[in-house]
């Protein structure tokens, strides 16, 4: 998305006291390594012949350049990897043996080097392309592994993880890295980018102080109790590890609730042993039990007989763990996590799942049959999701046969996609499971192909052009975004090219809406590394305001005025989008994903989308919230609500991207659907694991949903008689004299909203609902207090429906 974070690159663990376990996003400066210990406790896979290596990952959210991944069934039905690796499909015959089912590389023929399914009883090692002058994991795959032989896979369970700590309670003058070189102070709580932070009461200080973009445990009596994305509170008898970038992925992967951690000099020891397990367990069961007590004490609509369930069998299992500690550590820890797991369902069960909402998904399609997006269209609608946004313009290809890009010296089609029409199958199937489809669309970033992909290939003057690459030859990509290629927003010939793709979709694809990425210049700061001076670029601010901006300084008078004319060319682009919409589709939706933060997408990237709202442009809203916490999305989502007014919004989070715990996951959706968002939408479903599709469909996407923005008054119908029938149910937290008149507007409102009748009675209705949320925000002790807000808080969404209806 315009941009998300990028995925850290996995590297190579070393064997031996640097050694690391990676099971999640991180990078680790070892040397590349091959051969592994399979009694050290690190995940490894022995061969047929005895040979062996370390396994990198387990179930990552993204397999990067180096690494040697597990995935299991619980990343999902494939492992949705390129094909520019290997990978071996293998099943599990018992006691930590395996049957090899197949062996495929990039460099066999062979139909399967990627997105291989993953057997229900089995696993899958995937190898990625080395990192330069690393080891090929590819390689040994396939020189080491055969159909039909029978291997080992060791330390998948009880196993161990090492790092480096950076620095223990830093400072300025102990930490340089921690601090800020702009300002010459430190960072958040003192730790820098890329850093493994260990905070002992000796900080002085009662938290760490660290902002939300990392990863922080809490370490008691040397083990995890607690798990959180930062500014910890440091105990008095403990400390908190705090990792940002991929360290914090590192702590999120290796280190779960009660894992054993040491702390020798500056080297991090994690051992998950059955003990881990045993204590993980015990805490989800009593976090289920106290999650359903909540519910019930709330008035909260779940079904506690399903919770019961779950909680039954977990505590079963939690039972037979325990009896299994002494003599059998494996099957011990094997049992209490089968026991967590279905305590965590229980807790699931135990959620808020809202009937009438929003919940999107970002989808890069990588099925090239129509059955491969039956498959994942099934997925999608189990989970609970009830909009997509496939990516269907990126990196300068179309995924459909497009007669705009052939005119325009362009491949018609991606190149794997070519011989049947992708798009078409996705619409149809995604309506047949009542999921909306939007088209996502790269506007104005073309790629990442050295030289700028097939758009810049045909067309190098459309490139934009950053202030420090003025007068270098052909297209040149960000240095603030790496890599990335991208068209100047201002030049005609590329809005008209934009414009005449996004016409061909309107008028050639049955699509629910045309979601804008990348919808913003590149990021223009510092000065330097600022866009765009093309000569189309220059010369016309040159015509218009007399002079050349590449001369211009931010000290300059006239730096306020070329500011303001690059917000312009994005704004203008936008209204002639919706112009196009509304001529050609006018009963389609005109989303866009935007930054949160609305000054700093203006600051940044010339994105002024709280303009666009003022203008009535777009239809909905889809806000980027790239925080690790509840607690940061919510407030993400407060700042949105406050500028977006009624327009609907959906916030996007990203925890399948990070490979967040579900239960993280599900909080940051919480957080979002109370700071009063209209929905929530996930980031992305090419790395939303099994694990988390469960949560989903066990907990906050249990209940079948309404898109509001498809019908306004229709989803508030829905959720007015909905609320209606809770109060009335919900006698034991709200008495029926309290909740009586707003009881009464909610009928009165309901009957006002039906289909067919006048503005006037809708605009009644909406009346009735503004009224009724300020009853509820005031029934003080009368009322359960939770069951207020919720009330409160759902009345404010159905009122602000209304008004747009």
């Amino acid at each position: 998305m315009g941009r998300m974070p990028s995925p850290t690159p996995l590297r190579r663990a070393a064997v031996g006291s640097a050694g690391v376990v990676l099971l999640g996003l991180l990078t680790v400066p070892t040397t590349p390594a091959i051969a592994a210990d399979p009694t050290s406790g690190l995940p490894t896979v022995v061969a047929a012949d005895g040979a062996t290596a370390t396994i990198d990952a387990i179930d990552p959210s993204s397999r990067a350049a180096g690494v040697l991944a597990l995935y299991t069934p619980d990343s999902g039905a494939e492992t949705k990897t390129n094909a520019f690796g290997g990978e071996a499909v293998l099943r599990a015959t018992g006691g930590g043996t395996y049957q090899v089912l197949s062996v495929c590389t990039v460099f066999d023929s062979c139909p399967q080097p990627g997105n291989n399914a993953i057997p229900a009883d089995g696993v899958v090692l995937s190898a990625s392309p080395p990192e330069t002058g690393g080891t090929d994991d590819r390689r040994w795959l396939r020189d080491r592994l055969h159909a039909g032989d029978r291997i080992e896979l060791r330390n998948l369970l009880i196993r161990r993880a090492t790092g480096t700590l950076d620095a223990t309670d830093p400072t300025a003058a102990s930490n340089p890295a921690g601090v800020d070189p702009a300002k010459g102070e430190c960072f958040p709580g003192c730790r820098g980018a890329e850093q493994l932070i260990a905070y002992t009461p000796a900080v002085g200080r009662e938290r760490t102080g660290t902002n939300d973009y990392g990863f922080e445990v809490t370490v008691r009596d040397g083990r995890v109790v607690s798990r959180q994305g930062g500014n910890s509170v440091v105990p008095a008898d403990g400390l908190v590890l705090s990792g940002h970038g991929s360290r914090g992925s590192w702590l999120e992967g290796n280190a779960p609730l009660g894992a054993k951690v040491t702390v020798t000099g500056d080297t991090v020891t994690v051992d998950v042993d059955a003990e881990s397990y045993l204590l993980g367990a015990e805490r989800a069961v009593a976090a289920a039990r106290q999650g359903r007590q909540s519910a019930v004490a709330t008035c909260l609509e779940i079904d506690p007989t399903a919770v019961d369930a779950a909680l039954t069998e977990a505590t079963a299992l939690l039972a037979r763990a325990r009896d299994a500690a002494a003599g059998e550590p494996q099957r011990s820890a094997e049992l209490a996590r089968d026991a967590a797991r279905r305590a965590d369902v229980a807790g699931y069960r135990a959620r808020e799942s809202r009937p009438v909402e929003g919940r999107g998904l970002w989808v890069r399609p990588i099925e090239t049959s129509p059955e491969q997006i039956r498959a994942s269209l099934d997925r999608i609608a189990t989970a609970g999701f009830n909009m997509v946004f496939l990516e269907t313009v990126w990196g300068g290809y179309t995924i459909y046969p497009s007669a705009v890009a052939e005119r325009a010296g362009m491949p018609a089609q991606r190149p794997e996609m070519r011989g049947f029409d992708p798009l078409k199958v996705w619409i149809a199937e995604a309506h047949a499971r009542g999921i909306e489809l939007h088209a996502w669309t790269h506007t104005f970033f073309v790629g990442v192909e050295s030289g700028g992909g097939p758009v810049l290939k045909a067309h190098p003057d459309w490139a934009a052009v950053e202030r420090e690459d003025v007068g270098k030859a052909g297209p040149q990509p960000s240095r603030m975004e790496p890599g990335y290629y991208w068209v100047d927003a201002a030049i005609p010939a590329v809005r008209r090219h934009v414009l005449a793709t996004y016409e061909e979709l309107l008028r050639g694809y049955d699509l629910d809406g045309l979601h804008l990425d990348y919808i913003r210049y590149p990021v223009s700061l510092p000065y330097g590394a600022d866009f765009s001076y093309s000569t189309y670029s220059r010369q016309t601010f040159a015509a218009e305001h007399g002079v050349d901006p590449y001369t211009l300084t931010p000290d300059s008078p006239q730096w306020p005025t070329w500011n303001a004319w690059r917000e312009k060319q994005i704004t203008t682009f936008v209204d002639q989008v919706r112009t196009l919409q509304r001529r050609v589709a006018a009963d389609r939706k005109l989303s866009a994903a935007v930054f949160a933060d609305p000054t700093d997408g203006l600051a940044k990237k010339f994105q002024n989308w709280g303009a666009w709202v003022d203008a009535g442009t777009l239809d909905f809203l889809t806000g980027m919230s790239f925080g690790t916490s509840a607690g940061s999305v919510g407030h993400d989502t407060a700042v949105m609500r406050q500028r977006v007014g009624d327009v609907p919004l959906y916030t996007a989070t990203y925890g399948p991207l990070r490979g967040s715990s579900p239960d993280l996951m599900l909080d940051q959706v919480q957080a979002v659907d109370d700071a009063d968002s209209d929905g929530a939408a996930l980031f992305a479903y090419n790395q939303l694991n099994a694990r988390q599709q469960e949560a989903l469909r066990e907990g906050t996407f249990r209940t079948r949903s309404v898109v509001p923005h498809a019908d306004h008054r229709a989803a508030a119908r829905t959720g007015v008689a909905a609320l209606r029938t809770s109060l009335a149910g919900a006698t034991a937290c709200a008495p029926t004299a309290a909740t009586a008149q707003v009881r009464a507007r909610l009928v009165a409102a309901e009957r006002l909203l039906a289909p067919g009748l006048p503005a006037a009675s809708v605009d009644a209705a909406a009346a009735q609902l503004h009224k009724a949320a300020t009853e509820a925000a005031g029934w003080g002790t009368a009322v359960q207090p939770d069951l207020a807000r919720r009330t409160a808080r759902d009345l404010t969404m159905y009122a602000r429906w209304a008004d747009l209806a």
